[in-house]
C-alpha cells in the first residue's frame, strides 16, 4: 500500500508548499480523466479518490505537527481545547491517540465530565486508575466523582448524559441544579486541574 507521499509522487522530507503544489497538479489532471470514457475515466475517478484520501492524511499529519509545537507534546493540545470549550476537537484528538493507556482514560474522563457526561466520565476514571494503581491524581479524581455519583439529589436522567428536555421543574438543565450537587461537582472541577 502507498504512502500518502507515493500518491503525489513524493517524498515526506519535500516542504509543505511543494506538496500543495504536487496534489493541486494532480487533482487537475485526475479531474479531467474521471471524465474520459471507459476504463480511462473509471481510473481517473479512481487515482481521484485515492489522491484526497491521501492529501487529507497529510493535512491531518501537518495539524498534529503545528499542534504538538504550539501545544507541546502528548495532552497539551486536548488540554487546551478543553479551557476553549472546543469538547469536539478534543474529542478528535482523543480519538486518534491510539495507546489508550491510563492517561488517555484520564484525558476522556475530563472530556465527559465538562459535557457532563457523568457515567462515562466516571468509567474512565475507573479504567485510568485499574491502569495506573499508584497516580495519586486519578485515584483522588475516581473518589471525588464517586462522592457526585453518590449523591441522592443527582437527577438521574443528568448522569447518563445530555438532558433531553425530558426534565420537568427545577430539576431541568444540568446537574448542578441541587445544592449539594453543585458542591459535590465544585470539588470535582478541582480534580481536573487542567482547566
Amino acid at each position: 500500500m502507498k504512502t500518502p507521499y507515493e500518491v503525489l509522487n513524493m517524498s515526506e522530507d519535500d516542504d509543505f508548499d511543494s506538496l500543495k503544489a504536487r496534489y493541486e497538479e494532480l487533482k487537475a489532471v485526475y479531474g479531467e480523466e474521471r471524465f474520459l470514457p471507459g476504463d480511462q475515466g473509471a481510473e481517473g475517478a479512481k487515482k481521484l479518490t485515492e489522491l484526497e484520501a491521501a492529501w487529507r492524511e497529510i493535512l491531518d499529519k501537518k495539524r498534529a505537527k503545528d499542534d504538538e509545537a504550539k501545544y507541546g507534546v502528548g495532552y497539551g493540545y486536548v488540554e487546551q481545547m478543553v479551557k476553549e470549550k472546543k469538547y469536539d476537537e478534543a474529542q478528535a484528538r482523543l480519538d486518534n491517540i491510539n495507546t489508550r493507556d491510563g492517561e488517555w482514560h484520564y484525558y476522556q474522563a475530563l472530556v465527559f465530565y465538562k459535557r457532563e457526561w457523568m457515567n462515562d466520565c466516571y468509567a474512565h476514571l475507573k479504567e485510568a486508575v485499574r491502569l495506573c494503581p499508584d497516580n495519586e491524581k486519578y485515584k483522588e479524581s475516581l473518589t471525588k466523582m464517586t462522592q457526585v455519583l453518590g449523591n441522592k439529589n443527582t437527577p438521574p436522567a443528568q448522569l447518563g448524559g445530555v438532558d433531553n428536555g425530558a426534565s420537568q421543574g427545577n430539576m431541568a438543565g444540568n446537574c448542578l441544579n441541587t445544592c449539594c450537587t453543585a458542591i459535590c461537582c465544585m470539588e470535582c472541577l478541582s480534580l481536573f486541574r487542567c482547566c
